[in-house]
């Protein structure tokens, strides 16, 4: 019943809609792989750098991934990730009943790190490391007692490689584990073989197509905070990682209250833990390891009085479990929702962007950001090409630098980009994205700003019609307290091509979005523009500003001064009973009844049988 419990829990965990973006270049590369039957040792999905060497050696996950999703699409994917996550719940349950742990204390601490975990149960490769891990931990004893089984650790570590990188973290488990041994007093002869072990393992990190190049892709990373702030090579902070805190730090509170751990089993979880302080990446492959190798002193502490009621326990634990695996589904699935969603959650990509870039042939040199890569990556690849993408070490330091900057001028990001054959740029995450300030509206023209998304040009002459048609007056600045703030530009660049009346209607229309329902400065625009000789505005914007500063100045009280506007509005539109209603009020208001009634007329003709209509009637018999 426990066991039961735990893996209803994990897969309430697992099942959900496909947020994770780095599959995304996952996909594609593996679909690479199935096309061509060749592996993708250069970095040809961008076009900055096309050929970067590009060292991964976790090919074996990426052709599996992309024949899973031939399959089904993004739900096989899933149900495959919940399928793997189950079986390392299963073996992780297996190894700690083996080290004496009830099946109530098991399943509760395996519980507790999932949860713990389950921003990482995610569809990518280091599922693998996570079970790998487990593997290890299961093999310890033979290895220190010299089982033969234990040389199922050469080629486990081989496998493993090929499905992911952090296959490097055997190395680490098996040596710690040895240094354990030597302060246990267990002996030489179990220390040499732990140290044979880990040189083993080494040797069989070897076994990928990258071969020695494994190592450089590894130690890439480890500066790479330094140069480019990804999130997840940050250390760990109390602000975000309270769970994985509390968790370690709760395990080796049981531990030392316990003593029942002995280094050789302590050292690698404390490794792991130290690890995972460094470079939050590692959080679930320390939990997992901590949650084994802490089960026995939980079992310790709590063993009689689980003893007690076992049956009792484990009925109340796999209801607890269970209620909260599927409590939340229920619950959205009685409002009206589905239990369980496992497509690709598409909330957070800039789909309008995307189709806004695409239907106006933006997207072969843009820039994007680095959270959106992967995606534009698979969602283009083979037309398009992308600017960065997740695979940090396809991308050479000095561009990471480039990008980890957040002290570079105007003009410095400007040379950068046309170094590198920019042409137009997509941000998304626009409020809190510190680059959406880089662009110098003298070089660049906003030609998109809806929801959280951005999209530039650069002042080309073949984008001369687009930026004509679609640039937005503003630009942005960036602080840590504030983020991304607008700032509306008063006077077209230099080298914008958008008329000065123009510029100033769509200046008003900005004001009007920003300001929140204050139309003082979208007045002052709409006006400006309207001072313009006639003929300057289009005949959309010519209609929208003159009806509407007119009706403005008709529910102000300045008749005079609306009427001309009106005229304006209706040489352009002269059935729009809108503005023929604002015309009728003015002319009334300056005291040409005859007028306004001629008018009433014509709008009760425009629009019989509506409550205009029927007003207007009324209105043109009253004048009688």
């Amino acid at each position: 019943m426990a066991l039961a419990g735990l893996l209803v829990f994990v897969a309430g965990l697992c099942l959900g809609p496909v947020q994770e973006t780095d599959l995304f270049f996952r996909l594609a590369a593996g679909e690479q792989f199935l096309r061509s039957g060749h592996l993708v040792h250069r970095n040809l999905f961008s076009f900055t750098f096309p050929d970067a060497p590009y060292l991964d050696s976790a090919w074996l996950f990426d052709a599996a991934a992309a024949a899973v999703f031939r399959l089904g699409g993004f739900p096989s994917v899933v149900l495959v990730k919940t399928l793997l996550v189950l079986a390392l719940a299963l073996f992780a349950y297996r190894v700690c009943r083996r080290r004496g742990v009830s099946p109530v204390v098991a399943t509760l601490a395996l519980a507790l790190a999932f949860l713990c975990m389950r921003e990482r149960l995610v569809e990518r490769p280091h599922v693998f490391s996570l079970l790998g891990e487990v593997a290890v931990l299961a093999l310890l004893p033979l290895v220190e007692s010299g089982h033969r089984r234990a040389w199922l650790l050469p080629p486990l570590v081989a496998l493993w490689a090929n499905l992911h990188a952090g296959a490097f973290l055997a190395v680490i488990l098996l040596a710690l584990a040895g240094i354990g041994v030597l302060l246990d007093r267990a002996g030489p002869r179990a220390a040499l073989r732990f140290a044979l072990a880990a040189l083993l393992a080494t040797a069989a990190l070897l076994a990928t197509p990258v071969g020695p190049g494994i190592f450089r892709y590894l130690t890439f990373h480890v500066g790479i905070f330094d140069l480019h702030p990804v999130d997840e090579f940050r250390a760990v902070t109390w602000r975000s990682d309270a769970g994985f805190i509390f968790f370690a730090l709760g395990g080796l509170a049981a531990l030392a209250l316990s003593r029942q751990g002995r280094w050789r089993e302590c050292l690698p979880a404390l490794g792991l833990i130290g690890l995972a302080a460094w470079h939050v990446r590692f959080t679930a492959d320390a939990t997992i390891v901590m949650a084994v190798v802490t089960a026995p002193a939980l079992e310790h502490l709590a063993g009689r009085f689980v003893a007690r009621r076992p049956r009792a326990l484990a009925a109340g634990l796999l209801a607890a479990l269970a209620l909260a695996a599927l409590g939340p589904r229920i619950a959205v699935a009685g409002r009206g929702g589905r239990l369980v969603t496992i497509g690709l959650d598409e909330s957070a990509l800039p789909r309008d962007a995307i189709r806004f870039v695409e239907a106006h042939g933006l997207r072969e040199l843009m820039y994007n950001d680095f959270e959106t890569g992967a995606y534009l990556l698979w969602q283009g690849y083979p037309r398009y090409r992308v600017f960065v993408d997740p695979r940090l070490p396809a991308y050479p330091e000095n561009f990471h630098r480039l990008l980890g900057r957040m002290d570079i001028s105007r003009d410095e990001w400007t040379r950068a980009m046309s170094e590198l054959g920019v042409q137009s740029a997509l941000l998304d995450y626009a409020g809190i994205n510190r680059r959406v300030a880089f662009w110098d509206p003298e070089q660049w023209a906003l030609i998109f700003r809806a929801k959280d998304s951005r999209v530039f040009v650069r002042r080309l002459p073949r984008w001369k019609d687009l930026i004509s048609a679609r640039e937005i007056p503003a630009t942005f600045t960036f602080t840590i307290e504030d983020g991304a703030t607008t700032l509306p530009i008063a006077a077209p660049p230099a080298l914008s091509p958008v008329p000065a009346c123009e510029w100033q209607v769509r200046l008003g229309d900005l004001y009007f979005d920003l300001d929140q329902g204050k139309v003082e400065r979208a007045t002052a625009a709409y006006r400006a523009a309207l001072a313009a000789a006639p003929g300057c505005l289009g005949r959309e914007h010519e209609l929208a500003a003159s009806a509407w500063i007119g009706s403005l100045d008709v529910t102000a009280g300045h008749a005079a001064q609306a009427l001309p506007l009106l005229d304006r509005a209706l040489a352009v539109a002269p059935t729009d009973t809108a503005v023929l209603t604002n015309r009728a009020l003015a002319l009334a208001g300056l005291g040409r009844a005859t007028e306004a009634r001629e008018v009433w007329n014509r709008i009760a003709t425009l629009a019989p049988g509506t409550e205009l209509g029927k007003r207007a009637a009324a209105m043109a018999g009253t004048h009688h």
